[in-house]
């Protein structure tokens, strides 16, 4: 999986590529803690170009989105592709991850700035 972070403010963008599963936990969530120390006050999750993600994946969102409130961070997720999306409604992350079409992203994030 490829990892993008870009900057923009107080906002992180993580752009992640490719798949998401138990061997790229680790890689993942040393860039985020590496990134989140920077004290973003919103970190957004691009997963267009994301094609898979298994439960190890959707474990480490969970454990990232949880470090991102317990540091009153913001975290959202956006403009995901279908795949991933129906992964992340059968898993019921949809109930408890914000997310957005690019769309809305955009006028609600990057049109503020």
């Amino acid at each position: 999986m490829q990892i993008d972070v870009h900057k923009e403010g107080p906002l992180l963008i993580f752009t992640l590529n490719g798949r998401y599963d138990i061997s790229e936990v680790h890689n993942f969530e040393t860039v985020y803690r590496h990134h989140i120390e920077d004290n973003p006050k919103i970190i957004a999750l691009n997963l267009r170009d994301l094609k898979y993600i298994d439960s190890s994946g959707i474990g480490s969102l969970v454990r990232c989105m949880n470090l991102a409130l317990k540091s009153n961070i913001e975290f959202v997720c956006y403009d995901i592709n279908e795949n991933v999306e129906s992964i992340f409604k059968i898993a019921k992350l949809d109930q408890f991850i914000s997310i957005l079409t690019q769309e809305e992203f955009i006028k609600k994030y990057i049109k503020k700035q």
